[in-house]
């Protein structure tokens, strides 16, 4: 079973605060810098691009569900 990376869809910005349009979530299993696979639906069947690119108001372009194990997110601008 998968859970949701976050409900509602988190926008992100920088410190000044913009909004981080085009800024990449890249996910690992955690503690390492292995690259693990995030879904479109909570049935894990439709994988996302790893990373996943924030669109140009800084929110996930698509949903994004996750394994049931420890991730490692990196969140980096465009």
């Amino acid at each position: 079973m998968s859970a949701r990376f976050s409900n509602p869809f988190p926008q992100f910005f920088n410190s000044i605060p913009q909004v981080l349009a085009g800024a990449k979530l890249f996910f690992y299993v955690a503690e390492t810098s292995t690259k693990l696979d995030t879904y479109s639906d909570s049935a894990e069947t439709v994988p996302n691009t790893n990373p996943v690119v924030l669109n140009a108001s800084g929110y996930p372009s698509t949903d994004i569900f996750l394994k049931n194990q420890a991730y490692k997110v990196v969140l980096a601008s465009a």
